[in-house]
């Protein structure tokens, strides 16, 4: 929530520093990987879990910045709201190769630390939220619905990647699933 409102005011004000300050603050990619390890081991259990948080984080980023962005009186478009509103191919890439950075960074030791914060810059699953909630606040549902679309592909090629490390790595599902 605190990441989301963060990139909301960066969003509103057009600060790309204040962005990034949200992207790196962001607890998002932990549920991301685990969801990742629950597809690739097979866990129900573990999948649920992830599931669970990062719908209620989703929900929640998307709530809170629906309700301040109606109560705030900047409800201009700015370049850095709409830019994250046309996901394109290239967006699809960014998320797939973070992805993999991201989980290779996992097995990295001290490099980790410096790996992560790169990753979570460079895959911004939160300003796609805020703006959503921008968008709804503004009854823009083609602001939302494209910044939402972005959420997803971003999601989606991330699992998809840290997927395929794991299983690389030598990640296996139970004999048992």
């Amino acid at each position: 929530t605190l990441a989301g409102l963060i990139a909301l005011f960066g969003l509103l004000q057009n600060s790309g520093a204040v962005i990034i300050g949200a992207m790196l603050i962001s607890p998002l990619m932990n549920p991301i990987l685990a969801a990742a390890l629950a597809l690739i081991l097979g866990e129900g259990t573990l999948g649920s879990k992830a599931a669970a948080v990062l719908a209620l984080s989703v929900a929640g980023v998307i709530l809170t910045t629906w309700a301040v962005s109606v109560l705030s009186p900047l409800n201009q478009m700015t370049p850095e709201i709409a830019a994250r509103t046309n996901p394109n191919l290239l967006d699809l890439f960014i998320a797939f190769l973070s992805g993999l950075a991201g989980t290779l960074a996992l097995r990295g030791g001290s490099t980790m630390l410096t790996i992560i914060p790169g990753v979570a810059i460079a895959v911004a699953v939160v300003p796609p939220l805020a703006t959503v909630g921008f968008g709804l606040s503004n009854r823009s549902w083609e602001t939302a619905g494209g910044a939402f679309l972005l959420f997803m592909t971003n999601l989606v090629a991330i699992i998809l990647s840290a997927s395929l490390v794991f299983r690389l790595i030598g990640f296996r599902p139970h004999e048992e699933s």
